[in-house]
């Protein structure tokens, strides 16, 4: 990464010009700004920039709240999550000296969405390119429902992003179609009054990098923290994903340390090789749960919602094996290996209301699958104990709930309407489950069913005397 040692000065003139249009952009309107922080070079230049020109403001012109968010999917690279935490802290606590309207926030999937309570818990195969479940769940909609809050609260925002076009061919391309000519926003694909503005657009990776190695933090931000990461991983950030039309992470860029989607994780295996050791069970936890994916055996035939996958084309009734979720003989595998993998590593892996809710699911779901082995009800436990040699299990908070929020709304408006909550639970998760597809194939067909079942059962229960409720 040799651009990271250049001396060139970048342009006074550009930077002036960006500051320029950033306090002219703030000051514009009344709208609420939301900055998206990744914690990587793109965003903390942006960062930086905008903390710059809004301090060479009056004061009494500071009248907008910025936001700054930064998303924690719960198995980000461990670097990057210390990183984040560390910057926010020293964000706010700059800030606050120097009077600006900033506020940090954190934000994370809600626990029913999070990586291991859907591989582990529900049995969720490994992401691949073609079923990438995890980017909506950790990334999406924990960022929506934060500038959704925001909007309800403000009645629009500016989310300003540090999106640039040279970063990949594909965000210079998704860009392009959502340019308006002439204008410095865009709307937001998916939320309604929310607004993007990417004001480091047009910097090139050499302009960021100069800016970074020259213009100190003026939170005394860790820069030079920064560029060694990037030199030891050789990768690249993850941008925060705002909605479908942002590119997720690729090759050799910082993200989550779960993911299967691309071939290898060359990030991981470039720290490991520099000296960081205790990140190779990581590693082999990863290549676990992506080279198992496909393995015969691994995963039921029949799918969550019981249907059978049927071959289409010319023999139709070709039952397709192997392409259900996994089997929980592996999913309490998989547990095992995140336990002992959290124990060498003396990261924090999994989470005890993870561990809580895994056991839940395993419980309750799918009692009547014919392949599903007896699971004791204190199972999760029973492994924990055994790598941790007797242990005991991480704790959760007392407003934990079983039964997530939504579904216990759910259920209410169930019973008020008269309709079976477990029916309409059952297709709410089909629905949800096709939501990253842009074709819906199989959808009516599973929602019929689901509705033909439930008939069949009320219809049954009618002829024989029983209750219809």
């Amino acid at each position: 990464m040799s651009q990271l040692e250049q001396s060139v000065t970048i342009d006074a003139a550009i930077l002036h010009a960006i500051a320029d249009d950033i306090r002219e952009a703030y000051l514009s309107d009344e709208r609420t700004w939301v900055v998206g922080f990744s914690g990587g070079k793109d965003s903390t230049a942006l960062l930086q920039i905008i903390y710059y020109a809004l301090r060479a403001l009056p004061r009494s012109q500071l009248t907008k709240q910025v936001y700054v968010v930064a998303s924690d999917t719960r198995v980000e690279a461990p670097q990057i999550s210390t990183r984040i935490r560390e910057e926010l802290e020293r964000i706010q606590t700059a800030a606050d000296k120097d009077v600006l309207p900033f506020k940090t926030n954190l934000v994370f999937p809600k626990l029913n969405d999070t990586f291991w309570t859907n591989l582990i818990g529900r049995g969720y195969p490994s992401p691949t390119s073609h079923f990438r479940w995890c980017t909506d769940r950790l990334k999406i909609k924990p960022v929506s429902a934060f500038i959704q809050n925001v909007i309800d609260k403000s009645g629009e925002v500016v989310i300003v992003l540090g999106a640039r076009r040279d970063e990949s061919s594909t965000r210079a391309q998704a860009m392009k179609r959502s340019d308006l000519q002439g204008n410095r926003y865009r709307p937001h694909s998916e939320l309604l009054r929310a607004w993007v503005y990417t004001p480091i657009s047009e910097l090139s990776s050499n302009d960021v990098w100069t800016y970074i190695l020259q213009v100190p933090s003026p939170w005394a931000g860790d820069n030079r923290g920064l560029i060694s990461l990037y030199k030891q991983a050789s990768g690249g950030e993850c941008p925060l994903v705002i909605d479908t039309s942002t590119p997720s992470c690729g090759n050799s860029r910082f993200g989550c340390w779960t993911c299967t989607v691309v071939e290898r994780d060359k990030s991981m295996e470039a720290l490991v090789e520099s000296g960081e050791d205790h990140l190779e069970p990581l590693l082999e936890v990863r290549d676990f749960i992506k080279q198992v994916r496909d393995s015969p055996g691994a995963r039921y035939d029949l799918r969550r919602n019981g249907t059978i996958p049927y071959r289409r084309g010319t023999d139709r009734s070709e039952v397709l094996t192997n392409t259900g979720p996994f089997t929980h003989t592996l999913r309490m595998e998989v547990l095992r290996r995140v336990l002992a993998a959290q124990k060498e590593s003396g990261l924090s892996l999994i989470e005890g209301d993870e561990l809580s809710l895994i056991q839940e699911i395993w419980s309750l779901e799918e009692n009547d699958h014919p392949q599903k082995p007896r699971i004791p009800a204190d199972g999760v436990k029973r492994i924990h104990q055994h790598v941790y040699e007797g242990g005991p299990m991480p704790t959760f908070g007392s407003d934990y709930e079983f039964l997530e929020h939504e579904d216990w709304l759910l259920k209410a408006a169930c019973d008020t309407h008269e309709f079976p909550f477990e029916l309409m639970r059952e297709l709410r998760n089909v629905e949800e489950e096709h939501g990253h597809l842009k074709r819906r194939h199989g959808l009516p067909e599973q929602m019929r069913d689901l509705i033909r079942a439930e008939s069949n059962r009320l219809f049954q229960s009618n002829s024989s005397g029983g209750s219809t409720d």
